[in-house]
Formats: structure tokens, sequence, C-alpha cells
């Protein structure tokens, strides 16, 4: 990480689709200090991805007194520097420590935190001998979800992995 920054201001770049880290890189490489917020999500089968907290932005701020920021429009993966004016859009350092702790306590979730599957929701089993049966969401857990369904006219409880069923 580069050295400490001579300003509390962060500045906001606007990226290009799904270019925010080709646009971070770039930007490390220029000797900014960047920060791309990351968001933990979930993704099928019982995985989690890392995905832009605000899609196509990312913070920067200059290490050097002397450094301009009239590079950063012209960056790989950067569209533009956002402005209110003639002036780039500024963001206060307390905020962008706000962003980072949101960022680290979503990063320290557990799957059943994040899933989108909640208790009550309706789902359709989608790769098991039940394929095509629907159910009730009961309860979440860390590895599995407990699905609630009628067989032969009786409730049952099942447990699956996140994988095997969609939302209705």
């Amino acid at each position: 990480m580069p050295a400490a920054s001579l300003t509390t201001v962060w500045y906001v770049a606007h990226t290009k689709p799904r270019q925010e880290s080709m646009a971070r890189e770039q930007l490390l490489r220029q000797d900014f200090e960047v920060y791309l917020p990351l968001f933990k999500v979930f993704k099928k089968p019982r995985a989690t991805a890392h995905e832009p907290m605000f899609p196509r932005y990312l913070f920067l701020r200059p290490t050097r007194p002397t450094q301009s920021l009239s590079v950063v429009r012209s960056t790989v993966g950067v569209s533009r520097l956002v402005m209110f004016g003639p002036q780039p859009a500024t963001l206060a350092d307390a905020a962008v420590q706000a962003v980072r702790q949101a960022e680290t306590l979503r990063e320290s979730a557990q799957m059943d935190q994040i899933s989108p599957f909640q208790p009550g929701m309706p789902v359709q089993i989608q790769d098991s001998p039940l394929a095509g049966i629907q159910a009730l969401v009961q309860a979440v857990s860390k590895d599995r979800v407990t699905l609630l369904l009628d067989i032969l006219g009786r409730p049952q409880t099942v447990q699956v992995e996140f994988g095997q069923i969609a939302p209705l």
C-alpha cells in the first residue's frame, strides 16, 4: 500500500463497466491511494464472491502534494472523475472509513447471514430426486437450508444445499 496520504478527502472516479479492478490497478501504478470497496455476495452453489459495493465507482487520493488529478480521466478503466460543476467531487475520510467498516462486517458474515433464502420463503427444489417440488424455507444454516414440504399428505422437513433450490 502506498505511503500515508497527504489529504483527508477522497475523490470519486467513475469507471467503465466491469473495469473497477483494472482502474484500481492502473491508479495504483500511478501512485494514487485507491480504495475499491468489495461486497461479499451469495453465489450458487454454496459459494460466495466479491463484487464492487458501488458498481462503476472507486475512491482515490493523491500521495504527493504535487500529484495532479488530471491523469485520472485518461487512466485505463476510468470513464471520468466525478465532478460537481468545475470541482471534483470529494468524500470525507470519515465516510470512507465507515464504508471500510461495513465491508469488514460483511466479509465476516456467515453464509446464512447473506443467503437470499429466509424462513417462510417459498422455493422450488432444483437438483435432487425431489426436483420440481415446492417447499417453504424453515431454517437457514451456514451449510444447508431446511425445507418444509408436503410428502404424501404429511409435512416433512428435508435439508438441502443452497444450490439445490431456487426462489419462486
